[in-house]
């Protein structure tokens, strides 16, 4: 295939991507337009995001009888407690409710793995994903105009499978070091916010990553996919698979340290995690390293502050 970059400016909407499958085409339209991508993937992610809450408000509020992982605990567990619906009943909601309160009053046990783990592949997947458009344009501005040349093209669905693995990969990752934080006695349980020594530790880590030279690469590459997605432009199922992995791994290099902060902030913390993912959007789509710089700073003073208020 002859190397082309499509001229959007020369493509009447109407035509555009006329020769992807529909299935392909709508994710297309969706980043093609990427305010409009922001506004119905954030509104997609809050509600993600307050659904997972109102169970999840409701099992640790049921279960330990604690409001500490948020404001409106107590809301939404009198509002289950009126329906009767409780972790100990059975039933559809209460075993949804098992499903997204990662706790346990009998310690560690598997079903708290799987909890956490599930909890932090919504959480990753809801985040991520709206970051993704970059990605998800210019493979279909290439598959379209490989279609026009009658050549084979693998599904958009393929890359973005790919891309997603590697953060349900560091969700599970996320989730062992998580509970061996809980073993080792450095936190609680997966919900509530670490604090102390280890919180200014993560958050020094974080702030001091923002200003290294991987992170800058990395962030090259989230930025400017064309070259990587033309020059490994394949016919073969598993290759654009590796290739959306690929693209899912330098994704990961880039917000991995902002994703830890959750551990700071709370893992369900619904306001920081729509921040954390406006920012990502933010940081993809913007020039220069004025985003990092800035963010790496605030984590800095924020980890400062906090390890010397421990010792105080």
């Amino acid at each position: 295939m002859t190397e082309h970059s499509p001229d959007q400016g020369d493509v009447d909407d109407g035509q555009r991507y006329s020769n992807l499958t529909s299935f392909d085409r709508g994710i297309a339209e969706i980043g093609l337009r990427p305010r409009w991508s922001i506004y119905v993937l954030t509104g997609l992610t809050v509600a993600i995001a307050w659904l997972w809450l109102v169970f999840l408000a409701a099992g640790v509020s049921q279960v330990v009888g604690s409001d500490a992982v948020g404001p409106g605990m107590v809301f939404w567990r009198e509002l289950l407690t009126r329906f009767d619906v409780s972790p100990a009943n059975d039933g559809l909601l209460a075993f949804i409710l098992k499903i997204c309160a990662p706790v346990s009053p009998g310690g560690l046990t598997p079903g708290v793995f799987v909890s956490t783990f599930l909890m932090w592949t919504a959480m990753s997947l809801a985040m991520m994903l709206p970051s993704a458009g970059a990605m998800i344009r210019t493979y279909a501005d290439i598959a379209d105009v490989a279609h026009q040349k009658d050549e084979k093209v693998v599904p958009l669905g393929i890359l973005v499978a790919g891309y997603l693995s590697v953060w349900i990969g560091f969700a599970f990752a996320m989730s062992l070091f998580q509970l061996l934080l809980i073993g080792a006695g450095l936190a609680t349980d997966p919900v509530f916010p670490l604090q102390g020594l280890v919180a200014g530790g993560i958050l020094l880590l974080a702030g001091a990553y923002q200003f290294s030279g991987l992170k800058d690469a990395c962030l090259r590459k989230c930025r400017n996919p064309f070259s990587i997605l033309f020059g490994r432009w394949s016919q073969s199922y598993s290759e654009i698979f590796k290739l959306g992995a690929e693209q899912g791994v330098f994704c990961l290099g880039c917000c991995w340290a902002l994703m830890l902060v959750m551990l700071v902030v709370g893992t369900m913390n619904l306001a920081w995690m729509a921040f954390f993912t406006l920012f990502a959007i933010l940081e993809k789509s913007s020039k220069g390293r004025v985003t990092s710089y800035l963010s790496g700073g605030i984590l800095l003073v924020w980890g400062g502050l906090l390890i010397t208020i421990t010792f105080i």
